[in-house]
């Protein structure tokens, strides 16, 4: 059984994905890190919104900060049902018990502590996932066999953050799923060994957090299958060759909007093809308005990447 080590933010699903971890490896350690937690204090968000302003300017920072504001006060309590069910659906698979080994708390992945920690540990992997941190080369290379990231999205169409928000923001729900990556030099550019669509959502209706951490929970067997091929010596990387890269940052305000309006439209188009399937007994009606739909969603994209 492969020896592994996990990195992440600690939350209930993170939980989880540890609990997972101590069935299915020899989990040495864990390593909580806080990097992704500045939302928690008000000197965290201060600290946060003044590096995003100075990178971006003052609108797409405004911008940014009123979508925070919709989704910690509106968004996030009214998905808490959704998680809920993901929750229930984890433990009636897998089970569930507190996982009390060793752990380690940091804001910095990269520090002296950590590196320490992880080598004491000697894994042979790092498994990490809700984190927005840069594995530097030396961690990276404490594993025998590298550090990998569970990605809420499909590389290298979906690199960055909030993947699936952005895939239903430009149309694209075939691009919602998974993928684990060996990190490298660049973010979430490294060697694809999985990746998988999610299953069982509505992406019209169901959050992008739900559909991000879904898609985490269906990757399992197939990430339980690719331990054992490494620990083999079989796995191998999948070619991501000619595919186009795309890479998003976090939503704003302005985009949330585009983003229901579009949902509108599809849900309004849907309803005219049954209607035309209906009224005449063909599929013409659907095939024209599916077409009309991939044209806006182009254009969409189009957009966002100008």
């Amino acid at each position: 059984m492969l020896r592994s080590v996990f990195v992440g933010s600690p939350n209930r699903f993170t939980a989880l994905i540890v609990h997972w971890l101590s069935n299915h490896s020899d989990l040495k350690g864990v390593v909580w890190t806080s990097s992704a937690e500045w939302g928690k204090t008000l000197s965290g968000q201060l600290l946060f919104a003044k590096k995003r302003l100075s990178r971006f300017g003052a609108l797409k920072t405004i911008d940014e900060i009123l979508y925070y504001l919709l989704a910690k006060n509106v968004l996030k309590p009214a998905g808490r049902l959704c998680q809920e069910r993901l929750w229930n659906a984890y433990v009636q698979e897998y089970g569930w018990s507190e996982w009390k080994g060793n752990s380690i708390g940091t804001d910095d992945v990269n520090s002296k502590e950590v590196l320490r920690f992880v080598r004491e540990t000697s894994p042979d992997l790092i498994m990490s996932m809700c984190i927005n941190e840069f594995f530097r080369k030396e961690i990276r290379e404490i594993p025998r066999l590298g550090a990998f990231l569970w990605h809420e999205g499909m590389v290298p169409e979906y690199k960055g953050l909030y993947s699936p928000f952005w895939a239903v923001h430009n149309r694209e729900p075939e691009m919602l799923g998974y993928t684990v990556l060996r990190m490298n030099d660049r973010y979430d550019e490294g060697e694809v060994f999985l990746q998988g669509k999610v299953t069982g959502i509505n992406s019209q209706v169901d959050s992008s957090v739900y559909i991000g951490h879904k898609a985490i929970l269906d990757s399992l067997p197939e990430v339980a299958r690719m331990f054992a091929e490494l620990e083999c010596g079989i796995a191998s990387p999948i070619s991501t060759e000619g595919r186009v890269s795309g890479c998003y940052t976090y939503p704003g305000l302005s985009d949330w909007i585009r983003l229901r309006i579009g949902l509108r439209g599809l849900r309004e188009k849907a309803s005219v093809k049954d209607a035309d399937v209906r009224s005449t007994g063909t599929s013409q009606g659907a095939i024209q308005v599916e077409r009309s739909a991939r044209v806006e969603a182009r254009s969409a994209t189009e957009s966002l990447q100008r």
